[in-house]
């Protein structure tokens, strides 16, 4: 390393720490922490619930998730589920789009523990 990199470095490191301060701060209150944690699970929700209407309900009617002889007995086998229709149907959702309706699909109908 330079002489002119060893100079540098550490004032560049100095800038990062205190651009990033405020954020660390703000994000260790737990109040704050609570408002976000909401806010995405929201978000999660109404990802979850748009995908759903635009891609389930095309082949599945609700009673489905709620029939007596439903294949889906816990969150894990839900998730699979759901994943399977993302694979076998090339619907190309990311996972993260696939745990959102899988997470949907459980809090509306299925209550299973996850």
């Amino acid at each position: 390393m330079s002489n002119e990199s060893k100079r540098i470095l550490p004032t560049l490191l100095a800038t990062v720490v205190l651009a990033l301060s405020p954020s660390l701060v703000s994000a260790g209150d737990a109040a704050n922490g609570e408002v976000l944690y909401h806010e995405v699970e929201i978000e999660k929700t109404i990802h979850g619930e748009a995908h759903t209407d635009a891609n389930c309900e095309t082949c599945h009617d609700s009673s489905l998730y709620m029939s007596e002889q439903r294949k889906v007995t816990t969150f894990a086998k839900l998730e699979a589920f759901v994943e399977g229709c993302n694979t076998n149907l090339d619907v190309g959702w990311f996972p993260e789009d696939v745990a959102d309706v899988a997470s949907y699909l459980n809090k509306e109908y299925y209550k299973f523990e996850e």
